[in-house]
């Protein structure tokens, strides 16, 4: 693969692989999770002590994704045919991982690893019912995560979601086809994901554009690349559509080093540049830029939304850039977008209760005002049973009346001759 540069070096690789079959009484860290830099930028160990994505599912619309990558067992969906799961460029797979990554156990010499099927699953996960969850916008217990049991290996953002994987872009080194990633995006909103990353650019089209705004219509995140590495040329699509979150790739010192294609200030600024993931083959790269900053956002996105299952799309973005981290010029601008993201900050952010559809159940003060449809009937005086009403209308009674005696005499007095 040309086009990126291949795990540091050879030494490093060799090192790296090394660690999976390594002696018992042997402790280093595993090479590949402490490449992983975006744990510390992010404060992933503490952010994942309150939700890792668990029940949502993240789409990536690219090449393909390698299913039977060591990192990404079981974190695999079956997408719409063969290619979703044999990547044939390696972008989708890096992507897969830096989302959901769940790493691997270490090959202890001497002893079988646990046995585990690569078998990619044939439906998401079920995400959980909002009558489960807790009051308002509180964090549902379910949520919370399990131990890291695979410390070797990439490990995502979002280790708890899973990947619908749709290649839109089979060809290796292939940009794609506007009207096909259109295609890939109804696919997507046909499986009820709640998130969709797209980490290429491509060409306008009316048909691209009608794809994303049924999806947004629908309330579905996209979230998308604003641009490729450091001289290499991208198309600002569909991250340019509205209601697409445009993801902007920062380096290790929270730099952006590649100004955002698109010119927009709503995009959010993430870990994105020299980022080690999965590649096909079961092996890693580190990508320079672009593409990765995509699937970190997706990742963080996916967390927020296994803590606030109830939210909706603009509430999980409102988080984020309400929460961002400003950089640059004050305010929102086109380098940085919103901010550096604060994830940890994104999910103890106090938001007003989701809208939600109310229930017999429901509180007065939480019931709806009834509609104008919904008004009673008017009821006779005569029938109403009410006293208070005569009070009201008796002396009404009684003043017409008397106008009307008064009137006939005036009447009769001016007739007379």
């Amino acid at each position: 693969m040309p086009s990126r540069m291949k795990l540091l070096s050879a030494t490093a690789l060799g090192v790296a692989l090394a660690l999976n079959a390594v002696p018992a009484a042997a402790a280093e860290p595993d090479v590949v999770r402490g490449l992983q830099w975006q744990f510390a930028a992010l404060d992933l160990p503490s952010v994942h002590q309150r939700a890792d994505g668990s029940g949502i599912v993240v789409a990536v619309l690219d090449s393909g994704v390698d299913a039977t990558h060591p990192d990404l067992v079981g974190q695999v969906l079956a997408g719409p045919d063969a290619q979703a799961t044999t990547d044939v460029d390696g972008r989708g797979t890096e992507l897969a991982g830096l989302i959901a990554g769940r790493g691997h156990v270490v090959q202890i010499i001497g002893e079988p690893l646990a046995p585990a099927s690569p078998t990619p699953s044939s439906s998401p996960s079920p995400t959980p019912s909002a009558s489960a969850q807790a009051p308002g916008l509180a964090p549902s217990p379910a949520t919370v995560p399990p131990a890291d049991d695979r410390p070797a290996g990439v490990r995502g953002v979002a280790p708890g979601a899973k990947i619908l994987p749709v290649a839109f872009a089979p060809a290796a080194g292939a940009t794609g086809e506007p009207d096909r990633l259109a295609d890939a995006i109804d696919y997507a909103v046909s499986r009820d994901v709640k998130i969709i990353c797209i980490g290429r650019g491509v060409a306008p089209s009316s048909r691209l554009q009608a794809s994303v705004d049924a999806a947004v219509a629908r309330g579905v995140l996209i979230i998308a690349a604003d641009s490729a590495k450091t001289g290499r040329p991208f198309t600002p699509w569909p991250v340019s559509y509205p209601g697409v979150l445009g993801a902007i790739a920062a380096d290790r010192t929270g730099a952006v080093p590649v100004l955002p294609v698109s010119g927009q200030t709503t995009g959010i600024t993430v870990p994105g540049v020299d980022l080690i993931s999965t590649d096909v083959g079961g092996g890693y790269h580190i990508d320079e830029g672009g593409a990765s900053a995509a699937a970190v956002l997706a990742g963080a996105a996916a967390v927020i939304w296994s803590a606030y299952p109830r939210s909706t799309a603009a509430q999980v973005v409102q988080r984020m850039r309400t929460t961002a981290l400003d950089r640059g010029a004050d305010g929102p601008d086109s380098r940085y977008g919103a901010g550096a993201l604060n994830l940890n900050a994104a999910l103890s952010l106090v938001l007003p209760e989701p809208s939600v559809t109310p229930s017999p159940a429901l509180a007065p003060s939480l019931a709806p005002s009834p509609s104008p449809s919904a008004s009673p009937r008017p009821v006779a005086l005569a029938d109403s049973g009410d006293w208070r009403r005569w009070l009201v209308v008796l002396p009404l009674l009684g003043f017409l009346a008397a106008l009307g005696l008064w009137s006939h005499r005036t009447a009769r007095r001016t007739s007379r001759p």
